[in-house]
């Protein structure tokens, strides 16, 4: 799909998204319910006489309460029914045959992507006699191997969710992870909010985000790319193991569904409000005022119908406006410290001698040395929601769906602060069409945007600081993206440089796909086709006027400063640190960046599938099925793609640069068979999937399953592509001064700037995954699940210095020690951190669950508990662990404990109305019903055992993004690292390692040890006032970590840190905080 082919369909799916609206509301449409989200939701059943025996040819009528949506199956020859792609909600079922009374379930919920069971016995009599079910069947997994979690829209609404974040709600669920930064909104990277998962041992970029059967996923980092309104959704399932074939580009799915209109008005108002002085003090902060922090989260829904039967709006809005107030320390040079220039100084040397230094640094600040201030931090965000429902005809239905998500969070720094700016948009439109009353067909059209962006914010945005100081050596700068302050360490004192590196992304994906499903006899098929047209912006330009630190000169003969300009004549004495600050002489660190990493991407990806429900009889079922993925390689639409190649060790390219430094020029070559992209295309990607379930006996279901799931591609790896010279390169240097920053690049003893690389013959990730469970009905609602889920996943992502020396792990196949090849680099022309993505990454999970569930039926009663017991093992944890290889010639030495690896996990979540007032067994008259009644209490309880960590040191010199890994003691085991009664003041023994020294690494690999486990209790307590009705009001009182327990961080690792080693000094999440809160539902 060329440009304008592209920009005309993302015009025609905004069009038809943002205009299907008016024309909806005029009535020149028709949508209808069952036209909701694609959900893989059914409803099947079996239909019986009081002997047992099955009737065939029975009409089967399920009916929407909300809207009146109706959809007719018929008995086959087994008395069986089934009826596919229903929309999530309550529906009434009747079922009718000649010589028998009409029976009815009034309310058969259908959950998202579950199988709801509508069997009936029907007793004999005439049909216009009606017979209500008051008792359903046990609503247990009979249909397929599927192990997840469904939160239904009570426990959604009900249950206490910090921040209202919906990811909270799949910490509910056994097999999930949770990584999680503190919980007061502080801004993330890139915009992305404070909360991740890993679900069944994937990474948290393994989870496929779903909305309405459309993705809402950044395909940069394989994060949602807006957060949903939780007010504007019905439901939430999270999908961990042996899953459908419908779903791809992941090993784990979080699916949800918006809510509709219904033919009555419905909807809310609410407003949630955090506030420091509710708050509880830090652990570590027991001193001094709190800091000051704001949250207040409100907006409403409402849904309504414009035509009974046939046309419904839904529309929803939420605002967040979060602030804390923020201690800023620095301490700087007074300006009389710098007003008196050295010889050579830095004035004459890097900046325009008409411009006082003062004014482009120190200057800038209040004050003398000591700068103090309370700056405030921000996280505020908008969110529209709207939908429409309608139906076209008896057979055809349509339904839309957009979200609009504007984000901005502020972090303040000393020298102004980071700005992340997240822009969310998604639509979808859906049509279904029933052939006939058993073939159904399904389209959906969907568009996902996603903007991110991270940028400082100095003294003067948007200045360029490069022409106003007059740094010789940058140039030719016009983009403000680019117009950053130099970075100026000064030994002793605050670094003073724009607070962060602009960088970001734009993403723009058009989607469409469609799938056929047809009931014959005992078999459900469905065929489907899936397709995706992806435009992606890379944005990440390192900070072009470069970074210089200016520390004292050392007496060592080859420490800072080389023999002739150690010594200031004036003084006989070394140059001090703010000296060499003056003269213009930098010893180390001074960095130049040259270029520009930015890309335009594009790529196409294809999808098919097939499968079939197979009722064999005798309570057996087999689901199966087939899919196949193909995703074209990314491509620079300049053609600007480089990365070295290990075999020739040379840069080449496809398409040769305008510009190549005279140095490269024998490094860099151009090659006309290079492949474009991060991956190598695989047309193979065939998937297959099964699932059989068995009920042997009424109420227990056996279930076994299996298959495969290809993980989406990374495009944050196609950075690597670019950071490569002469497309962009970064120069370090030591002992020079500024005014010979920076020559052409030369070859010298360190080696030419390395280039990142992309390894050759990268593959698709994928997993292969099985499980096998048992489900059993205990009555009264209840609902036991014990299940055994499995995973290995090959080609991981896995970045790694392929430029480190050539090192060995022990004895190598010749003998030799890991001491062999000490400053032996692979590709010498070049310096160590040679940075590589490579798809070499493995993991492998086994994990044991145990479940047991209530839905709520009466007294509000509800609950969700859960056990898990697993272990998960990989040779490296996430894509931008860099600092995570031991040796780039063997990966193996890596495997280890996963960093999100969880040993115990239990989870307790539910809710209970108290016994108390109208309608309920005590005080239900008088002042006792006004003060007591209405209420209920909803607590979630999460306990788990410690994340895994490294230890380490310092001192590294074999290698750039490597890790220091350390040795064991003589006569020690690790075993004897960890201590009986930890500390957060001593929580193991860092005499158990020792340093191996600089040239070498250490045999002990990663994640050995264990952090803190955590305990964490959150509580809503919900009083409720009947005002008029279906008009009701509550006061919520929400508390979360309400024992106060305090939820650490990973303890001080480094052994080479002797003060701070052992010793943890943050949490990872607050301490008690108290949320408080009103709404109105009608």
């Amino acid at each position: 799909m060329g440009d304008a082919a592209f920009h005309t369909a993302r015009r025609i799916s905004l069009a038809l998204l943002m205009g299907a609206m008016p024309l909806v509301a005029i009535n020149l449409m028709t949508l209808s319910a069952h036209g909701q989200a694609n959900s893989n939701s059914a409803a099947v059943g079996k239909v019986t006489d009081a002997t047992g025996a099955v009737i065939s040819g029975a009409s089967v009528h399920v009916i929407n309460n909300a809207t009146g949506a109706e959809r007719i199956a018929t008995t086959n020859d087994n008395g069986d029914w089934s009826i596919p792609n229903l929309p999530p909600a309550s529906y009434r079922v009747r079922i009718e045959k000649q010589g028998f009374k009409t029976s009815q379930i009034p309310a058969l919920d259908v959950e998202i992507g579950k199988t709801a069971n509508g069997s009936m016995v029907l007793g004999v009599g005439e049909t216009s006699e009606t017979v209500e079910v008051s008792t359903l069947p046990p609503q247990l997994q009979t249909q397929e191997a599927t192990v997840g979690q469904v939160i239904n829209q009570k426990q959604i609404s009900d249950l206490p969710l910090n921040g209202r974040n919906v990811l909270q709600l799949a910490t509910l669920a056994p097999g999930v992870s949770p990584a999680q930064t503190g919980q007061t909104g502080s801004p993330g990277r890139f915009g992305t909010r404070s909360l991740f998962i890993t679900v069944d041992g994937g990474r948290g970029s393994s989870t496929n985000y779903v909305l309405d059967g459309t993705y809402i996923r950044s395909v940069r980092f394989n994060n949602m790319s807006l957060q949903p309104d939780v007010d504007a959704l019905q439901e939430f399932n999270l999908l961990r193991n042996s899953f459908s074939v419908e779903y791809g580009q992941g090993q784990s799915v979080v699916s949800m569904v918006t809510k509709s209109g219904s033919n009555s008005v419905h909807g809310s108002a609410y407003e949630f409000a955090r506030n420091s002085a509710l708050d509880a003090r830090n652990y570590f902060a027991t001193t001094g005022a709190k800091p000051e922090f704001r949250r207040h989260q409100y907006g409403g829904t409402v849904g309504f119908p414009i035509k009974k039967d046939k046309l419904f709006l839904f529309g929803g809005y939420e605002g967040l406006r979060t602030s804390r107030q923020t201690p800023i320390y620095a301490y700087y040079p007074t300006q009389a410290q710098l007003g008196t220039p050295a010889p050579d100084n830095l004035v004459a040397q890097v900046i325009n001698p008409t411009i006082p230094v003062v004014t482009s640094t120190v200057g800038i600040y209040p004050g003398g040395n000591n700068y103090v201030a309370n700056q405030t931090t921000t996280d505020n965000y908008d969110e529209y929601t709207i939908r429409a429902d309608q139906t076209l005809s008896s057979r055809n239905s349509l339904f839309e769906r957009y979200v609009d998500f504007n984000s901005n969070q502020f972090l303040p720094t000393v020298q102004g602060g980071i700005n992340n700016t997240l822009i969310g948009r998604n639509g979808v439109i859906g049509h279904t069409f029933l052939l006939t009353s058993n073939i159904v067909n399904e389209m959906r059209l969907g568009y996902n945007e996603y903007f991110n962006f991270e940028n400082g914010v100095g003294y003067k945005p948007g200045t360029n600081y490069a022409s106003m100081e007059g740094l010789k050596f940058v140039t030719g700068l016009t983009d403000p993206t680019q117009f950053g302050r130099a970075s100026v360490a000064i030994t002793g004192f605050t670094t003073i440089s724009d607070p962060v590196t602009n960088q970001g992304g734009n993403e723009n994906i058009i989607s469409f796909g469609d799938s056929l499903s047809f009931v014959k006899g005992k078999h459900t098929l469905k065929v489907g086709f899936q397709f995706q047209n992806r435009r992606v912006i890379l944005l990440a330009d390192n900070n072009a006027t470069g970074s210089f630190t200016f520390g004292p000169c050392s007496s060592n003969p080859t420490g800072a400063c080389d023999p002739a300009n150690k010594i200031n004549p004036a003084t006989s004495k070394l140059y001090t640190a703010l000296e060499n600050y003056q003269r213009g002489y930098c010893t180390s660190g001074c960095n130049g960046n040259f270029g520009t990493t930015r890309g335009h991407y594009r790529d196409n990806t294809y999808a098919a599938f097939i499968s079939d429900i197979w009722q064999m009889g005798h309570g057996l079922t087999i689901n199966a099925g087939l899919r196949w993925e193909y995703t074209a390689p990314f491509v620079e639409q300049n053609g600007l793609e480089g990365t070295l190649d290990p075999t020739t060790g040379k840069i080449k390219y496809s398409k040769v640069p305008s510009f190549i430094p005279s140095a490269f020029l024998p490094y860099v070559v151009t090659d006309s068979t290079y492949s474009p992209g991060i991956v190598k295309p695989h047309k193979k990607g065939f998937g297959p999937r099964v699932g059989i379930s068995y009920e042997g006996r009424p109420g227990t279901v056996f279930r076994v399953g299996g298959g495969v799931y290809f993980e989406n591609i990374n495009t944050n790896e196609l950075q690597f592509t670019r950071y490569a010279a002469p497309l962009y390169y970064q120069q370090s240097l030591s002992n020079k001064f500024v005014k010979d920053l920076f020559p052409d690049p030369t070859l010298g003893s360190a080696g030419l700037p390395a280039p990142f690389s992309v390894r050759p013959n990268n593959a698709a990730p994928y997993t292969m995954e099985w499980t096998a469970s048992v489900q059993q009905d205990l009555g009264h609602g209840l609902i036991l699940e014990l299940a055994y889920t499995a995973s290995a996943t090959r080609k991981l992502w896995k970045r790694y210095d392929q430029n480190m020396d050539l090192l060995h792990p022990g004895l190598d196949s010749n003998g030799g020690s890991n001491t062999d090849n000490v400053g032996v680099r692979p590709f010498p022309a070049f310096q160590h951190g040679i940075l590589t993505t490579a798809t070499a990454a493995t993991a492998n999970f086994n994990g044991g669950s145990a479940k047991v569930e209530k839905r709520s039926k009466h007294n509000g009663l509800f609950f969700l508990a859960s056990y898990q017991w697993s272990k998960n093992l990989d040779n490296n944890s996430g894509e931008v662990e860099a600092n995570d290889t031991a040796y780039s010639t063997d990966f193996a030495f890596d495997h280890s404990y996963a960093r999100f690896d969880v040993r115990h996990r239990a989870v307790i979540s539910g809710g209970y109305e108290l016994p108390f007032g109208k309608g309920h067994s005590m005080l239900q008259n008088g002042i006792g019903n006004v003060v007591a009644g209405g209420w209920s209490l909803q607590p979630a309880v999460q306990l788990r055992t410690g994340y895994p960590f490294s230890p380490s040191r310092s001192g590294v010199s074999f290698g750039t993004y490597t890790p220091g890994r350390v040795n064991l003691a003589p006569g020690r085991t690790l075993k004897s690292a960890f201590k009986d009664n930890p500390s957060i003041n001593s929580w193991f023994d860092p005499t158990a390692f020792v340093d191996p020294g600089g040239s070498v690494q250490g045999n002990v690999t990663r994640n050995t040890l264990r952090g803190p486990g955590t305990a964490q209790v959150d509580l809503s307590a919900i009083k409720t006032f009947h005002i008029y009705d279906r008009l009701n009001a509550q006061f919520r009182a929400e508390a979360y970590n309400i024992i106060n327990h305090g939820i650490f961080s990973q303890p001080a690792a480094n052994i080479s840190s002797t003060s701070s080693v052992g010793k943890i000094s943050s949490t990872s999440a607050d301490n008690r905080s108290i949320q408080l809160a009103v709404k109105v539902l009608f």
